[in-house]
């Protein structure tokens, strides 16, 4: 089944890329942000995955991370999230999905996006092998609260979980 969980790491990542912000280079006067401050962005909140999934991932505020897609919706993604004195806000998932009578898992996927403050005080964020920053303003697809827990709950009920 590892091309099922592939399949589902790589939509997550593609799903995660801002739709309706418009990427830049690097800003020039970019510092790393804050960690704690990057924390707060996420902590609590879910990020919405727009572009062909229709699910997203909740940064729960005890480093715990949950990920759904509709269009794999008898899978899920479970793990956790941090952020590291760098400035890179860190999720580590393990995807599981239904394979025979049990749950079959991916390996561990760490994925780590960098986050930087411009001399204004915006935030940007990068993906991981991408040369484009985001601004993160209101369209940068976190809204507040777990938005699939029972999406989530009802893949761990089929899951066997």
């Amino acid at each position: 089944m590892t091309t099922t969980s592939q399949n589902l790491v790589a939509v997550a990542l593609l799903c995660a890329l801002p739709t309706v912000s418009v990427a830049d280079p690097l800003p020039r006067s970019a510092k790393v942000a804050n960690p704690q401050k990057i924390a707060k962005v996420y902590s609590g909140k879910t990020e919405l995955w727009t572009n062909n999934c229709g699910g997203g991932i909740y940064f729960a505020p005890g480093g715990q991370a949950r990920a759904w897609c509709a269009d794999q919706s008898d899978n899920l993604g479970a793990g956790t999230w941090s952020v590291d004195a760098s400035g890179r806000m860190c999720q580590d998932l393990v995807w599981y999905y239904p394979s025979g009578r049990r749950a079959g898992a991916s390996v561990s996927e760490k994925s780590c996006i960098s986050h930087v403050v411009d001399a204004w005080g915006v935030m940007w964020r990068s993906w991981p092998n991408d040369s484009e920053w985001w601004p993160m303003g209101k369209d940068a697809g976190l809204v507040r609260g777990y938005k699939f827990q029972v999406q989530v709950q009802q893949s761990r009920s089929k899951l066997g979980f």
